[in-house]
């Protein structure tokens, strides 16, 4: 039963209000209590491991105070920034930033933490190359986890041992895949978004052993998956998202005779697809397709679409 008093946030032990804090941005947790009271600056002061999202047309008063503290940081669209002043980032991720702010980035001084990076949407070509030249070339010692947009492989790579996870956007360049495995031997992750139907070359003499999860977005022939899977003979997971341009049982044949041959791990396999047949004329392949591969079995499904298309997917594993 309540006995008539108020309430108030001041009233909590500083443990609790700590705990409640840490589920706000840098910017929401300054704006929100800085200067309320000694109290409540002392405690927005002395809360670490902060996110933090600056864009061009926000204010950074009073957050500026935060910035050592940011250990996650998000840049959209910001002309100016003092990057000497987020000196413990661990997590980064920067869109469409300029070809200074890029030059600024190719700087192990600024980011000695940096263990997770996203850069997207660059559009000075030459700036690119070096950007990427620069990553991939072990410029970020401690990166695990990256992902890009429009990677530009015109400028030659050394290799990059630290690199575990990668997301390529926006795909346009066949010999990308292979750039990638080679330059990042340790890479388990691969994630390989493809603007176009583009077809992948068949590397030679070269066996990445290291990836063991793969996730394809894009139109792909049967031939181009081959040339992509005869090369990671340790993949444990394969998730392929497209269309289909051949006849699905002829398509299917092929990339259950691909996942046999070079996929010996394999244990998981997804798929969605669109394709522009007649429903009632593929529904009846469906018994021998799950035929081509033991990923298949009595996981096919169909779903019809309008305008002639047809869904075909993999059911979820319970």
């Amino acid at each position: 039963m309540s006995d008539g008093s108020v309430s108030t946030m001041e009233m909590l032990p500083n443990e609790l209000i700590l705990n409640i804090c840490r589920h706000f941005t840098a910017r929401e947790l300054y704006r929100a209590f800085y200067g309320l009271n000694r109290r409540f600056s002392s405690i927005a002061d002395n809360i670490s491991d902060l996110h933090l999202t600056i864009t061009n047309n926000e204010s950074h008063e009073p957050v500026w105070l935060a910035f050592s503290r940011v250990i996650k940081l998000k840049i959209e669209n910001a002309k100016q920034i003092d990057l000497y002043r987020f000196s413990n980032i661990r997590s980064l991720t920067w869109i469409r930033p300029s070809a200074v702010q890029l030059q600024k980035l190719c700087s192990f001084t600024y980011f000695a933490y940096l263990e997770q990076l996203r850069v997207y949407d660059i559009y000075d070509m030459p700036s690119a190359a070096h950007f990427h030249q620069f990553v991939f070339s072990n410029g970020f010692p401690r990166v695990r986890i990256l992902s890009l947009s429009h990677i530009n492989i015109s400028s030659p790579w050394v290799i990059s041992l630290c690199l575990r996870a990668i997301n390529a956007q926006n795909v346009s360049d066949p010999h990308l895949y292979k750039r990638i495995l080679i330059s990042c031997p340790n890479l388990t992750r691969l994630d390989f978004h493809m603007l176009r139907c583009i077809e992948i070359p068949m590397p030679v003499s070269f066996q990445h052993v290291n990836l063991k999860r793969l996730h394809c977005t894009g139109t792909l022939s049967s031939r181009s998956l081959e040339n992509i899977l005869a090369i990671v003979p340790g993949l444990m997971q394969f998730n392929i998202n497209g269309s289909i341009r051949e006849q699905p049982l002829v398509y299917f044949e092929r990339l259950g005779n691909t996942l046999n041959v070079f996929l010996p791990h394999l244990n998981r396999f997804d798929c969605n697809f669109l394709f522009t047949g007649q429903y009632a004329d593929l529904i009846k392949t469906r018994s021998f397709l799950e035929k081509f591969h033991p990923c298949f079995k009595h996981r096919m499904k169909f779903t019809k679409l309008s305008y002639g298309r047809i869904r075909i997917h993999t059911k979820s594993i319970i």
